[in-house]
């Protein structure tokens, strides 16, 4: 009966320890994303505005 309970008790902490490993996983995860997200945004707003008016710079002659 001992090594029955000692088997649980060893499956319940490597789960909590492998949950723990997710949720850390996760967490960087979400960080790299809102930094990529945020490198982003930056780029685009330092791109200039290509259209002032309605059709100004807004579409490419294909004919050539």
């Amino acid at each position: 009966m001992d090594a029955s309970v000692n088997n649980t008790v060893n499956s319940a902490l490597a789960l909590r320890d492998a949950n723990l490993m997710m949720e850390v996983q996760a967490s960087v995860t979400k960080k790299a994303i809102n930094a990529q997200a945020d490198s982003v945004a930056t780029l685009m707003q330092s791109l200039p505005v290509l259209a002032i008016d309605g059709t100004l710079g807004s579409r490419i002659n294909t004919h050539a």
